[in-house]
């Protein structure tokens, strides 16, 4: 309406209307919203795992990218039609309430889910479809939709259920897209082959195993992959601490046997057994990830994580604590297409430091950082550039007090290793990653090398003097 224009008794009128009509919606959407959570309780990420985009660019017959009628590069989801996904996870703490949340943050289109159940696992490592059918339920959504359509660019969690998931166990979500969806956010490599497509509505199907694999699972690697799932949440006492890992590959857990033995994974596992102190704790790891820079042309591998902070850590619910570790993608960005190295310098690492640790503060969230393992026994990756540059980030970590507590993982992880040729030149040796700890030759951890740094973190966070089975020493 124009400045300056009257309005009438009757539009007046309509105004009030629409005003009170509107205020009564959000009113009721504050007492749904409040009684979703017991008096008492708040709700934490048992289970979490952050989403990267599926989507590729489409090459033509030259090997170039193909290209729509603007000149713009064509990108390619899988899409899927009439199929069932079936996810396992593993929950770090327990609990009587339950919700799950789905992302379609990555999508360019609306994505409509027909059907969604949750049930425990059986707990078969040859079977991860098999689940409990006492423990079969419906998910709603919206106070009660069994279909929902997630907008692109949104997350949406599901309605609370009544189901009690013990601590530590494997938990199982179906859904059903009875109509054409594109599967846009996904996570991948579980160390796992966790996830299941087959053909029709099977949501209720005791176990998938026998059933022959959609052609829609995409990729030789598909079902160890996670779609869109993005979170399995419970309800716990208020008190209760909710720790996320965020990081690269080595949060991830690179190179893991499991989804169980990442260094994450290990931590949950310390606290929510018998003698610990039960936690929520969740992975918003990706593999590959850098802290300051997106991988240009990788969708796989991530925004950078300034970028997703906000997105994979801060807005989760009930959180109280996140643990960085990051830095040896960005050193080892390589060269640009100037022929010069681009990886990052210590200002560009402390400056993005500084960036996390302000923001976690401004939400009242303890944050610690992990400092940069070694990866002097890794071919093609020392430099004494870059190690210059790791080990004045990590002083700055262990001395600067900017954080709330430090996870010292290089010293931690540090052992006698195999020198590779240029580094074995080197007096004094530079600190790598110990042979016995490595899952390969000296960058990522194995199970032995995660669960020492699981072990260290949960010392540093709740204050105990754990040791590991073995060490790395």
């Amino acid at each position: 309406m124009p400045l300056g224009t009257s309005i009438t008794r009757g539009a007046c009128t309509r105004i009030r209307r629409s005003l009170s009509t509107a205020l009564l919606g959000v009113f009721l959407l504050m007492a749904w919203t409040a009684s979703a959570t017991t008096a008492g309780r708040k709700w934490v990420g048992s289970w979490e795992q952050a989403m990267t985009s599926q989507y590729t660019q489409v090459d033509g017959p030259d090997g170039k990218p193909q290209r729509d009628a603007y000149g713009q590069p064509v990108d390619h989801a899988p899409a899927v039609h009439d199929v069932t996904l079936r996810q396992n996870v593993l929950a770090s703490i327990g609990g009587d309430r339950v919700r799950i949340r789905l992302s379609n943050y990555y999508g360019l289109q609306p994505l409509t889910i027909s059907a969604a159940r949750i049930a425990l696992g059986v707990g078969k490592s040859d079977d991860l479809s098999a689940i409990q059918l006492d423990s079969d339920r419906k998910l709603t959504f919206h106070g009660g939709q069994t279909t929902v359509t997630i907008a692109p660019g949104q997350e949406i969690v599901s309605d609370p259920i009544a189901l009690h998931v013990p601590a530590l166990s494997n938990v199982v979500v179906s859904l059903y897209f009875a109509g054409n969806a594109t599967l846009a956010d996904f996570h991948p490599l579980q160390h796992g082959h966790v996830t299941r497509i087959v053909d029709g509505d099977a949501t209720q199907a005791a176990s998938l195993a026998q059933r022959a694999p959609s052609k829609a699972l995409p990729g030789k690697q598909g079902d160890d992959h996670i779609y869109l799932l993005t979170g399995l949440e419970m309800e716990v006492p208020t008190a209760t601490r909710s720790i996320i890992a965020f990081g690269d590959s080595i949060t991830d857990g690179y190179l893991a046997t499991a989804p169980s033995t990442s260094w994450p994974a290990a931590l949950a596992g310390i606290a929510n057994r018998a003698g610990g102190t039960p936690a929520a704790v969740g992975n918003a790891g990706i593999s590959a990830d850098e802290l300051t820079t997106d991988q240009i042309g990788a969708p796989g591998a991530g925004t950078s994580g300034l970028k997703r902070f906000l997105r994979d850590v801060v807005d989760r619910p009930g959180l109280t604590d996140v643990i960085v570790l990051f830095g040896a993608n960005d050193l080892n960005r390589g060269i640009d297409p100037a022929g010069y190295p681009s990886g990052v310098s210590a200002g560009d690492l402390i400056a993005a430091y500084r960036m996390l640790i302000d923001v976690a503060h401004q939400h009242h969230l303890r944050i610690y950082a992990g400092t940069i393992t070694p990866f002097a026994g890794e071919p093609g990756w020392y430099t004494p550039q870059k190690e210059a540059i790791r080990l004045q980030v990590n002083r700055w970590i262990r001395d600067s007090g900017s954080f709330d507590g430090v996870i010292d993982f290089a010293a931690a992880v540090r052992g006698a290793y195999n020198a590779p040729p240029l580094v074995a030149t080197l007096k004094p040796l530079p600190a790598g990653m110990a042979i016995v700890c490595a899952g390969d030759e000296g960058l990522h951890p194995n199970d032995r090398g995660y669960a020492v740094m699981g072990t260290l973190a949960y010392n540093v966070l709740f204050h105990t003097k754990l040791k590991p089975a073995q060490g790395c020493h």
